[in-house]
């Protein structure tokens, strides 16, 4: 093929560069007649008028809602603090225990990162449990080992006679009480807790325990200088009364005759 009638494409990279250059000058025409529409004073929040978080919303106190509160646990439901209390069904194994909750349900509570042993020295097979952690996701493959390392058997169901033949209702519902899909991670300073009230203000409670102590001290005052009553005489021992046997009467047979 010979180069010489192919056409060259230098030309277009000129057209192109024209192109931007009659836009900026648009563009920096338009800035100059119209003004910035971005600058401080005539828009707020927006541009060089954003102030970057300067300000600030209110932070949101903490809310920890049973983990009873939650029925139905979804992808949505993920990152939700709640409160577990059950009982344990498994010992301690790699900073995991398997709970059971007082509705029925059991689930996998994990401690992320590894407390110290003395804080899971309260933790045992058949213990209480009273923790605040966070719903995660968790897949089956890793459910299954985890069930393994636990020593958990979670039910099946029987074998079908038939292809396509599925679990009867009794076993559903037992089922929908294993969660397999998620799991509750603890956190150290989460073992424990119980539910989180809101806090009362430290002058209050500094002021509510020294008016206390002060009460504490003048009942103790008052009762010193009561003055005790004498104790009361011991009742009188009574002796117990003896009967005599009645005298017998004479009769014809028993007469002494002289």
């Amino acid at each position: 093929m010979d180069i010489r009638i192919t056409r060259g494409r230098n030309h277009r990279v000129w057209m192109w560069t024209l192109m931007i250059v009659s836009v900026s000058v648009v563009a920096l025409a338009a800035a100059a007649i119209f003004g910035d529409r971005t600058q401080k004073g005539t828009v707020s929040g927006v541009g060089a008028a954003a102030n970057f978080g300067k300000d600030r919303a209110p932070v949101q106190p903490l809310v920890i809602e049973p983990f009873e509160d939650v029925k139905r646990l979804t992808d949505r439901e993920l990152g939700r603090i709640v409160n577990l209390v059950g009982t344990a069904e498994s010992g301690v194994r790699k900073a995991a225990v398997y709970v059971r909750t007082p509705q029925g349900r059991r689930i996998l509570v994990r401690f992320e990162p590894t407390p110290e042993p003395a804080q899971l020295s309260g933790v045992y097979n058949g213990g209480g449990i009273n923790v605040n952690g966070y719903l995660m996701k968790i897949s089956r493959a890793e459910f299954d080992v985890w069930m393994d390392t636990l020593g958990v058997v979670i039910p099946r169901p029987k074998p079908g006679v038939k292809f396509g033949d599925l679990p009867d209702s009794n076993f559903t519902r037992i089922d929908s009480l294993f969660v397999k899909d998620y799991y509750v991670s603890v956190r150290p300073e989460g073992i424990g807790r119980g539910r989180a009230g809101p806090a009362a203000p430290a002058v209050a409670s500094a002021a509510a325990a020294a008016s206390a102590a002060a009460r504490g001290a003048d009942s103790v005052a008052a009762a010193a200088r009561t003055p005790r009553a004498a104790p009361a005489p011991p009742p009188p021992v009574e002796e117990p009364a003896t009967e005599e046997p009645p005298a017998a009467e004479p009769t014809g047979r028993d007469t002494v005759r002289p």
